[in-house]
């Protein structure tokens, strides 16, 4: 039952689509008023949060670039950007989603949405085939056996559950290619 639920709450729900258009974003020109700083905060046992503030003139509140968009900075190019520089952004709140100077996208959006999907699609999909399993199990008040060699053997439900999970990971892997695991304070490319 949970297996269907979190199949049907990631592939169905309306939520969980991936969405790369910026219509919902803010779009403004704004100058840097210190140099981006790169920063953590710690959450407990749920790990760290890193991401990046930005302050522009003439706005009393900080900027951030963080969660997927944060890993999929281009990094290198970014930390050229110093105070003073006029930037292109697009923004939701105080959370920058697109990053432009001199026409250099410094976010890349389409990727960074696309593999947050694909990251939703990619569970939903790891629990598909657990689906039978499980319902398979339920119609048996004990666990049935077989016969080999003339002796009786247990069917392994676990073992068969534990390969089809690593199974349909690998097979996942092979076809998405443009899905990237993703680490927290990493950047990809």
């Amino acid at each position: 039952m949970i297996s269907l639920i979190i199949v049907f709450a990631l592939l169905i729900w309306p939520g969980n689509k991936i969405d790369t258009s910026q219509v919902e974003f803010i779009k403004e020109t704004v100058i840097v008023d210190s140099k981006p700083f790169f920063d953590e905060e710690h959450h407990g046992k749920s790990g760290a949060e890193y991401f990046v503030i930005l302050n522009f003139k003439g706005y009393n509140q900080e900027f951030r670039i963080t969660g997927i968009d944060y890993n999929f900075l281009k990094y290198d190019e970014f930390v050229k950007i110093n105070s003073g520089d006029t930037l292109e952004i697009g923004r939701t709140s105080n959370e920058i989603h697109t990053l432009k100077k001199n026409g250099i996208d410094y976010l890349n959006y389409t990727k960074a949405e696309t593999n947050r999907g694909l990251s939703i699609y990619f569970i939903g999909y790891l629990f598909i085939p657990m689906i039978p399993i499980c319902l398979i199990v339920q119609f048996f008040k004990k666990r049935p056996c077989f016969r080999f060699n003339n002796k009786s053997y247990e069917v392994p439900f676990d073992v068969i559950t534990f390969l089809t999970f690593i199974t349909t990971i690998i097979i996942l892997l092979l076809k998405m290619p443009e899905f990237q695991i993703i680490s927290n304070g990493e950047f990809y490319k």
